[in-house]
């Protein structure tokens, strides 16, 4: 019995209290953000369950104030396969908290204590994103890889082989038509001028997937 009333001396200590608060707000905010295979889940679940015991021992918290903190951490998880676009995390805060204040003996003073240990948590949240932005949640949303040429990805062919190479243009270029070249068909264009069907060509510029032609015996670039 001495034992649980020294228990629960300490763990409703305001001090200690605000630093379980801190634990618990911290560990489940960063679960939500980074998905620690539910490592930091637990250490804000033990924080708050320790800040729960220590009332609970002095015989102020109850089944109801477990009820109402249970329900927001089940909001909480529903939030992470649920798309409420944060509705229900905000509900699942407001359990939290709710829970948080009904459990103490002096709601004021926990109130207090909450808004410190808000504050503390902030802070740590703000630099942990800070941080390791790049494991976040938001990742799960963006294109995380460049599409560079080094890695294989191409906005179109690339034919920059074609310049200087000679074909014949198979339709009339107006300016644009297609021209053989090597053996392939591809589409062509002049720089304003027309070439008829048949005509020699030789490809002047290649830019991107525009491939600029001239007739091989003109003068003109």
């Amino acid at each position: 019995m001495m034992f649980a009333e020294n228990l629960s001396a300490f763990l409703t200590h305001p001090v200690t209290a605000t630093v379980l608060l801190v634990v618990g707000i911290i560990g489940i905010a960063l679960e939500l953000l980074f998905f620690s295979s539910g490592l930091l889940a637990l250490a804000g679940v033990a924080g708050f369950g320790l800040y729960f015991l220590g009332f609970y021992l002095a015989g102020f918290a109850g089944f109801g104030d477990l009820a109402v903190f249970g329900i927001g951490l089940i909001l909480l998880i529903l939030e992470l396969v649920v798309p409420s676009f944060g509705i229900l995390s905000v509900l699942g805060a407001i359990c939290l908290f709710g829970g948080v204040l009904m459990a103490s003996s002096n709601p004021k003073e926990a109130a207090l204590m909450l808004g410190i240990a808000l504050l503390i948590a902030i802070v740590v949240i703000v630099y942990a994103i800070k941080t390791f932005k790049h494991r976040g949640v938001w990742n799960r949303f963006i294109l995380k890889e460049q599409l560079t040429t080094d890695k294989g990805f191409t906005s179109s062919p690339d034919r920059m082989y074609l310049t200087g190479l000679t074909g014949e243009a198979v339709t009339p270029l107006r300016p644009a038509g297609t021209a053989i070249i090597q053996g392939e068909r591809i589409d062509v264009v002049t720089n304003g001028s027309f070439i008829s069907a048949g005509r020699e060509v030789i490809v002047v510029e290649v830019e991107g997937a525009r491939v600029v032609v001239k007739e091989k015996d003109s003068k003109l670039s």
